[in-house]
């Protein structure tokens, strides 16, 4: 039984005209249940292959979540679990590489603080030393730095991209493949910019 405040265009098939939205799932807010909204996801074939477009990877075999939405103290709190399994070929035999995702899920959202717009009266001869303006620091190491949203409605589809899309294997290998001389100066991982950045941190 859907729950009228979560549009769920996408949990079993996609709408009615035909269009495939995948994770178009909006939580309204102002009238989130005591126990929260307890949603399942499961997308069918026509969406699984437009999600492997998405995500540029040869084949999406399944994908499936459950998620528990709840009220927090300071926001909405998100919990559940992520499965799906990913075909891309490997990066030396081009052979199909299978990848099985499962995921706990935890994540927390806050509302974005409100900006309050107020006239500043600037004199007519301002020295040049003078700046209008104030230093917001943010740490953007904290790994509990929760997400933000606006409005009474919290859209759920960039935490379940994020997410699915982070633990897609860039460089998939299959058992065994190695590369041989001619192939060792073309290594995909030692041209990342992620290995570079390594390197650099090294010397």
């Amino acid at each position: 039984m859907k729950n009228k405040d979560v549009k769920d265009k996408s949990i079993a098939g996609g709408d009615k005209d035909g269009t495939k939205e995948l994770f178009d799932i909006v939580i309204r807010l102002e009238k989130m249940p005591v126990a929260g909204h307890h949603i399942k996801i499961n997308l069918d074939s026509g969406q699984l292959r437009e999600l492997a477009k998405i995500l540029t990877v040869s084949l999406i075999e399944d994908f499936s979540a459950t998620l528990h939405v709840f009220n927090e103290k300071k926001g909405v709190g998100v919990t559940g679990n992520l499965q799906a399994t990913i075909i891309q070929p490997c990066v030396i035999t081009l052979e199909p590489v299978t990848q099985k995702i499962k995921l706990q899920l935890q994540r927390n959202f806050v509302p974005a603080p409100k900006v309050q717009v107020s006239k500043v009266q600037v004199p007519k001869k301002a020295p040049e030393d003078v700046s209008i303006g104030a230093e917001t620091n943010f740490d953007l190491e904290s790994a509990d730095m929760p997400d933000e949203y606006e409005g009474h409605e919290l859209d759920l589809a960039p935490f379940l991209f994020e997410v699915l899309g982070l633990e897609i294997q860039l460089y998939p290998r299959a058992p065994g493949a190695k590369m041989d001389e001619k192939q060792a100066g073309d290594d995909p991982k030692e041209l990342s910019p992620f290995s570079v950045l390594k390197n650099l941190s090294e010397n």
